[in-house]
């Protein structure tokens, strides 16, 4: 039987039994749950909330560019970048979203952003979204260059500008057929051929009758 009493360093004094090596495994352990989860499950740590003013401009941007799926990070950083160069910018912000809660087509926000006097400032926020840079001059601050809206319409078949598809080179290859996209995971079928016309035989002319010479008179 051991000694409750003894004293040692593999042994903790105020608790008989429990070894200093378990002990500091078991901190060590619950150090890294608490303070690092992302490294217990790389790729999953929890997303910053957003705050109001986010939260507000990235309502407005969906509603006026018309894209729901607008990424929060970017807007985060868009709405950053936009409020150190435009002084009042949140103001302007709060301006578009009354205006936007009325809903409609982004044509229609901006008609009530003219009356509102805002039309400059819908138009240069969908700008920034569709090139991803925060004005249209040299050395404007660029918050999102491969993500910017205005690759979307040819992204399944032209590469963001500095990227490419697959391996180097491959411009050089037959390119697929019309509606199926460069990066497809699989192969999808061509559309099939237009249909062929049928041509309908001309309809029946009626025999022309040989004309007679005109009677001679006596």
């Amino acid at each position: 039987m051991s000694d409750p009493l003894r004293t040692g360093p593999d042994v903790v004094e105020s608790g008989p039994g429990v070894s200093r090596r378990t002990l500091m495994m078991a901190t060590a352990v619950a150090g890294v749950s608490t303070l690092a989860p992302e490294m217990l499950a790389p790729g999953r740590a929890a997303a910053r909330a957003l705050s109001a003013d986010e939260e507000r401009f990235l309502a407005v941007s969906k509603a006026v560019t018309g894209h729901q799926d607008l990424n929060p990070d970017i807007a985060t950083r868009l709405f950053a970048a936009m409020v150190r160069t435009f002084p009042g910018y949140g103001a302007r912000i709060e301006a578009l979203s009354h205006l936007t809660q009325a809903g409609g087509k982004p044509e229609e926000i901006l008609a009530r952003a003219e009356e509102a006097n805002q039309r400059q400032t819908m138009l240069g926020l969908v700008a920034a979204w569709f090139t991803g840079s925060v004005q249209d001059k040299t050395n404007a601050p660029m918050v999102a260059y491969y993500d910017a809206l205005m690759y979307r319409p040819t992204h399944d078949a032209l590469p963001v500008p500095t990227y490419c598809f697959a391996v180097p080179a491959w411009w050089t290859e037959t390119p697929p057929a019309l509606g199926v996209s460069v990066t497809s995971p699989v192969p999808v079928p061509a559309p099939p051929p237009p249909p062929v016309g049928i041509q309908s035989p001309p309809p029946a002319q009626s025999k022309v009758l040989p004309t007679k010479p005109p009677a001679k008179e006596h």
